[in-house]
């Protein structure tokens, strides 16, 4: 039973890693909106200006640059844990994929109050949630 719940947390960070790798991915590699974006700017992408698509398209590789840096934290740091245990690394790659899921929601979801655009609001919470779980059983470890 200890060996599963030395485990458990490893496996919940890994599911927040492999979505973190997808969204950056699309996010990275992305030559246009996002569904969601356009629906929030109320224009699709053909009408938006060439200099404005170029600051858009930056902005969405700047997070999917923060996605990639989260989903390898979360998909690396915790084995290497795991045979190297170290407290600082425990808990400090947890709580870093945390504040960023956590300034995700808090951006999808004032996008989505404001907007009533459907933003990945809810895919944030439930991230976070999964961190927050992942976390409070390496403490109870």
């Amino acid at each position: 039973m200890k060996e599963i719940l030395k485990i458990m947390p490893i496996l919940l960070y890994m599911i927040v890693g492999v979505i973190s790798m997808v969204m950056a991915i699309k996010n990275l590699f992305s030559k246009e909106f996002l569904p969601f974006h356009e629906k929030a700017a109320y224009k699709p992408w053909d009408d938006i200006d060439n200099p404005l698509k170029l600051v858009i398209l930056t902005l969405l590789r700047l997070a999917g640059l923060g996605f990639l840096i989260i989903s390898i934290l979360l998909l690396v740091f915790p084995i290497i844990n795991y045979f190297i245990p170290n407290e600082f690394y425990k808990y400090s790659i947890p709580i870093i994929a945390l504040i960023y899921c956590t300034g995700l929601f808090v951006i999808n979801f004032l996008l989505y109050r404001n907007i009533k655009a459907d933003t990945p609001w809810k895919g944030s919470l439930y991230a976070m949630i999964v961190l927050i779980t992942g976390i409070i059983i390496s403490i109870l470890n």
